[in-house]
C-alpha cells in the first residue's frame, strides 16, 4: 500500500491505483493521513469533513462516510476505529509525509523536497482542512526546499562516547534553545570542570534543531603555547564554512562582521565558541546566529541571556563516571578516590585512564597516591599539556594580574573551607576586594554564599604549590600570622563588646600584627551571624595554628571561643581543642591557664552528660588553683564539683561542697559581686536537690544584694533556682514570673539548654496551677528543643506529656 498527500491525494495497492471517491470520503482520508498514526476525535473530523458545519448527529453521519471509504479502499484500507474517533494506521514506507519528515530529521533536505509532486492535496475540497492542516505541511515543504539549496556546515568535534551527569544543564540549555529568537548563553566554571565537554555533548544532542548547521571553534583563550584566536580569523573560518569562497572573504574586521551577519541572521544556526578569554574576545561574533553558546573560565558578566555556572560532579555522578570507564565491579570501593578527585571531571578522567592501563591494581592504590597533598597534582599529570590538571590550572593562573596572582597564592596558606573579603584583606595585608573579584571572574574562586569565597580542593592544592614556589617563605609566614590574628582578634573584640567580658582580661593580652584588620560588630546579632558563618573556618584555623606550633594562637583561639561554644552547645566538636589548649598551656608553664582550661573542659564534659570526666577535671582545676594560691579559681572549681555531684545523684555531697566553697569565698578579700553570685547560685542549686527550699529563698535575698551590673546569664540561672524552690513549696503562681524573667535573660545571654530547662519548669508551674493546656504548650517546646540537640532530658519531658494524656 502507498499513500501520497504531498500533491494530489493518491492511493495504490500492489502498484495499481485505488480510486478515492470525491467529496467527503476524500476529505476524511486526507484529514486522517495528515495526522498519521494519531487518534482524531469524531467532533474534529466532522468539523473538517463538513467544512465547519457538522450534522446534528455527527457520530452516525461520520460512520456512514467511513463505511463508504472502506468499501472504496478495499485492501488498501488503513482506517482504524477507536472509541470516540478514528486513526490512519500507516508505516513510514507507506506514507510520503512520514518519509518526508524522516528525511528532514536526517538533514536530507534535498531528498525530502523531492517527495513533493505538486500543491499539497489540491484535489481535496475543504476550506477548513486547507486552512488548519494543509498550509502547515506546505510550510514544511517550502522550508525543506529552501534548506536543500543552502550550504549546511557541520563543524563540531566528536562527542564523548560515555557522557555522565549534567542532565539538568542539558535540559535547561534545550529549553533555552526552544524559546526561539537570537540567544547567547555561557557555560562558565573553573579549569577541568567539563565546560567544553558539556557544550559539545549538548550541541550534538540538538543538532537536528538547527537545520542550517553547527559551527564550533576553540578560541584558545587559555592556551599556554598559542595566542588566542583573533575574531577576524574565526570569522574567516566561519564564512568559508557557510559557503563564502576564501578569495571573497573581506580583509577588514567590520566588513567580515557585516557579511557574517548577512549570512547568518535568517538561519537557524548554532555557534559554539569554546575557551573564550573574556567578553571582548567574542563580541564581534555574537550578531546573526540564532543561538551562540560560549564556554569560558571567565564569568563574562552581562554578555549572555543566561549563564550556566558549572560546578564539580556530585559523588554519585563521579562514581557513575568511573563505572562508565572501568566497570561496576572495579568501582565497588572507590569512595576515597572520588573524594580526593573532588568531583572534578578532568581529575576523574585522568585517574580512570590510568586505572584502565593498570587493570591489576585496585583503585585503593590510586586513592592512596592521591591522599598526599604534596604529590596529588603529580599523580594527575598526564604529560599532555591539554589534559594535565596542574598545567590546565597554570593557564588560568598566568592570566592573572600580579595582585590577583598573589591573592591566589595566599589562598593556598589559608586552611579554608572559605574566606571573606575582610579575612582576605588581613591575609594579604592590603585591600583585597579587587583581587578577590578578579579571581571570581577567572573562576579560581567561587562566591558560594554572599560575601564568602571558596575554591575546588585541587585548586587549593595548586594554590599552595604556587605559594611554595612563588611566594617568599618570610612573606608566607607573615601572611599566616596576620590571618591567625584576624580571627583571634575578631573573637576577642566580640567577647569584649557583646559577652559581658565573662573571660576577663588576659595577663598578657594579644596585640594584632601590622596589616591585620579584625572585624567589629555594632550589634550582638551581627556578631553571632559572623560566628555562625565562620564556625568551621575558626576550627580549621585552630588546627593550622596547632599543626604549625604557634602556641600563642593555639590556646588563645580556644580561650576566646569559650562563651560561644557554651552559648551554642558546640562542646562535642570543641572538647578536643580545649584539651589541646590545656597541653599547650602546660608546656608553656602557664599554670593559671592550665587551671582555667581544666575548668572549661569539665564544663564541656558536663554539658555532654559525661559527669565522671567532668568531676575529675573540676577536681584537677581545684588542685592547680590550690597550688598557685588562687582562691577565686578554687571557688569556681568547687562550684563545678557541686554541680556535677548533683547530676550524679549525690545531692547531699553537692550541698556540702557548695557550702565550703561559699565559706571560702566569704573569707577572700578580693571577692567580687559576680563571684559571690556564682557561689550563691551553686549552693541554691544543691539545696533545691535536697528540698531545702526556704533556705534557697534566703540565699536569693543575699544574691540580690550583689546584683549590681549582673549579667543576664547569671540573672537567669538564679531566677531558675528560685522558681524551683517556689514549685517545691507549692507556690506555683510565684514561680511563673520568675521563669518568664529567666527566659528574657537567657534571650540576651544564655545557652539553648538554659532555655529548654526553663520551658520545662514553666510546664511544671502551669501544671501545678491546674492549667494542663498551658503546661502542654511549654513541655512541647522543651521536648522539641531537647530533641533538636539529642539530649536525654527529652525522655523525661515526653513522659510528662504522656501523663497529661
Amino acid at each position: 500500500m502507498r499513500y501520497r498527500v504531498l500533491g494530489t491525494l493518491e492511493v495504490t495497492l500492489d502498484g495499481a491505483d485505488v480510486p478515492v471517491p470525491i467529496g467527503r470520503c476524500r476529505v476524511l482520508l486526507a484529514a486522517l493521513l495528515l495526522r498519521p498514526n494519531r487518534f482524531v476525535s469524531v467532533d474534529e473530523l466532522a468539523e473538517l469533513v463538513w467544512n465547519g458545519t457538522p450534522p446534528a448527529q455527527p457520530k452516525q453521519s461520520l460512520h456512514q462516510v467511513v463505511r463508504r471509504l472502506r468499501v472504496a479502499l478495499g485492501g488498501a484500507d488503513c482506517v482504524r476505529t477507536h472509541s470516540g474517533g478514528y486513526e490512519a494506521r500507516v508505516e513510514p514506507a507507506e506514507l510520503d509525509l512520514l518519509r518526508f519528515r524522516e528525511l528532514v530529521a536526517a538533514q536530507d533536505f534535498a531528498g525530502a523536497a523531492a517527495l513533493r509532486h505538486g500543491p499539497v492535496l489540491a484535489d481535496v475540497d475543504s476550506e477548513m482542512l486547507h486552512r488548519n492542516e494543509i498550509r502547515h505541511v506546505e510550510e514544511e515543504c517550502a522550508e525543506a526546499l529552501a534548506r536543500s539549496q543552502r550550504h549546511v556546515p557541520r563543524l563540531l568535534p566528536a562527542a564523548l562516547p560515555r557522557f555522565v551527569g549534567r542532565a539538568g544543564h542539558l535540559r535547561e540549555l534545550t529549553a533555552l534553545a526552544d524559546q526561539g529568537g537570537p540567544v547567547t548563553a555561557t557555560i562558565t566554571g573553573t579549569a577541568g570542570v567539563g565546560k567544553s565537554v558539556l557544550a559539545v555533548q549538548w550541541a550534538h544532542s540538538v543538532a537536528d534543531r538547527f537545520p542550517d548547521g553547527v559551527l564550533h571553534v576553540n578560541m584558545r583563550g587559555f592556551d599556554r603555547h598559542r595566542e588566542p584566536m583573533a575574531p577576524g580569523d574565526v570569522l574567516s573560518r566561519f564564512l568559508e564554512a557557510l559557503g563564502v569562497p576564501a578569495d571573497r572573504v573581506p580583509a577588514a574586521l567590520d566588513d567580515q562582521v557585516a557579511l557574517y551577519r548577512e549570512r547568518t541572521e535568517s538561519r537557524r544556526l548554532l555557534v559554539v565558541l569554546d575557551n573564550v578569554r573574556d567578553a571582548e574576545h567574542v563580541r564581534p561574533l555574537l550578531t546573526g546566529p540564532s543561538f551562540v553558546l560560549i564556554t569560558s573560565r571567565d564569568r563574562l558578566s552581562g554578555l549572555a541571556r543566561q549563564d550556566f555556572a558549572l560546578d564539580v560532579l556530585s559523588t554519585e555522578e563521579a562514581r557513575t563516571l568511573l563505572v562508565s570507564r572501568l566497570g561496576e565491579a572495579r568501582v565497588d570501593d572507590a569512595d576515597d578516590l572520588v573524594a580526593w578527585c573532588g568531583g572534578l571531571p578532568l581529575a576523574l578522567a585522568i585517574v580512570a585512564a590510568r586505572a584502565a592501563e593498570a587493570p591489576h591494581l585496585p583503585l585503593s592504590a590510586f586513592a592512596a597516591e592521591l591522599a598526599d597533598e604534596r604529590t596529588r597534582l603529580d599523580s594527575l599529570d598526564t604529560g599532555d599539556a591539554e589534559t594535565s590538571v596542574r598545567t590546565v590550572f597554570q593557564w588560568s593562573y598566568q592570566q592573572l594580574s600580579p595582585q590577583a596572582a598573589r591573592m591566589f597564592r595566599l589562598v593556598g596558606v589559608h586552611p579554608g573551607p572559605d574566606l571573606t573579603i575582610p579575612a582576605a584583606t588581613s591575609l594579604a595585608g592590603e585591600p583585597a576586594e579587587e583581587a578577590v573579584r578578579e579571581l571570581v571572574r577567572a573562576n579560581l574562586l567561587v562566591e558560594h554564599a554572599p560575601g564568602r569565597f571558596t575554591c575546588h580542593d585541587l585548586l587549593r592544592v595548586y594554590a599552595a604549590d604556587r605559594a611554595e614556589d612563588d611566594e617568599p617563605a618570610e612573606s608566607r609566614a607573615v601572611a599566616v600570622e596576620r590571618m591567625l590574628d584576624h580571627y583571634l582578634h575578631t573573637l576577642e573584640s566580640l567577647n569584649r563588646t557583646h559577652y559581658f567580658n565573662h573571660l576577663g582580661t588576659l595577663p598578657d593580652p594579644p596585640v594584632p600584627s601590622d596589616g591585620t584588620t579584625p572585624e567589629t560588630f555594632a550589634r550582638p546579632d551581627q556578631a553571632e551571624a559572623w560566628f555562625h558563618a565562620e564556625r568551621t573556618v575558626i576550627l580549621a584555623v585552630f588546627l593550622l595554628a596547632d599543626e604549625q606550633g604557634r602556641d600563642r594562637h593555639t590556646w588563645q583561639l580556644v580561650w576566646f571561643m569559650t562563651d560561644l561554644v557554651e552559648r551554642f552547645g558546640l562542646w562535642r566538636e570543641w572538647i578536643g581543642p580545649f584539651e589541646r589548649a590545656t597541653q599547650v598551656a602546660d608546656r608553656l608553664g602557664n599554670r593559671l591557664m592550665v587551671s582555667r582550661f581544666f575548668f572549661l573542659r569539665a564544663v564541656g564534659h558536663g554539658r555532654l552528660n559525661e559527669f565522671e570526666e567532668g568531676l575529675a577535671l573540676f577536681e584537677a582545676a581545684d588542685q592547680v588553683c590550690a597550688e598557685i594560691g588562687l582562691v577565686p579559681g578554687r571557688v569556681r572549681a568547687q562550684a563545678g564539683i557541686a554541680w556535677v555531684l548533683g547530676r550524679l545523684g549525690r545531692p547531699h555531697e553537692a550541698v556540702e561542697v557548695a557550702r565550703k566553697s561559699l565559706d571560702l569565698l566569704r573569707g577572700e578579700e578580693s571577692v567580687t559581686p559576680m563571684r559571690m553570685q556564682l557561689a550563691l547560685h551553686q549552693l541554691s542549686y544543691a539545696l533545691v536537690l535536697v528540698g531545702e527550699y526556704a533556705e534557697v529563698l534566703d540565699l536569693a535575698v543575699e544574691w540580690e544584694a550583689h546584683s549590681d551590673g549582673a549579667d543576664p546569664h547569671n540573672v537567669g540561672l538564679m531566677a531558675g533556682e528560685v522558681a524551683r524552690a517556689y514549685i517545691g513549696l507549692g507556690r506555683h503562681a510565684e514561680a511563673v514570673p520568675k521563669l518568664m524573667g529567666a527566659l528574657e535573660a537567657f534571650g540576651q545571654m544564655g545557652t539553648w539548654d538554659d532555655v529548654a530547662s526553663t520551658e520545662d519548669l514553666l510546664g511544671d508551674a502551669h501544671h501545678g496551677l491546674g492549667d494542663p493546656a498551658e503546661a502542654r504548650a511549654w513541655w512541647e517546646k522543651a521536648a522539641t528543643r531537647f530533641a533538636e540537640h539529642e539530649h536525654p532530658e527529652e525522655a523525661g519531658v515526653r513522659a510528662k506529656l504522656a501523663g497529661l494524656n
